[in-house]
């Protein structure tokens, strides 16, 4: 059982470091999608809308280039 919650442990770890990945590199706040993905079974629905987000860095670039 404890072998278990170790395991379990570690993956919420690895998602909330990709939540943590995902939100810094489209732009988004670090820390806060980190603690959303560090939430036990919320930390996928987090994953996977980060995955979906428009990147805000791109958009940034793009506006500065349309004036």
């Amino acid at each position: 059982m404890v072998q278990l919650s170790i395991i379990l442990l570690l993956i919420y770890v690895v998602i909330a470091v990709q939540c943590y990945r995902s939100a810094s590199h489209k732009g988004y706040p670090k820390l806060f999608f980190t603690l959303l993905g560090l939430v036990p079974y919320f930390n996928l629905v987090v994953w996977v809308y980060l995955l979906f987000l428009p990147d805000l860095k791109s958009g940034r670039q793009l506006g500065s280039l349309e004036s």
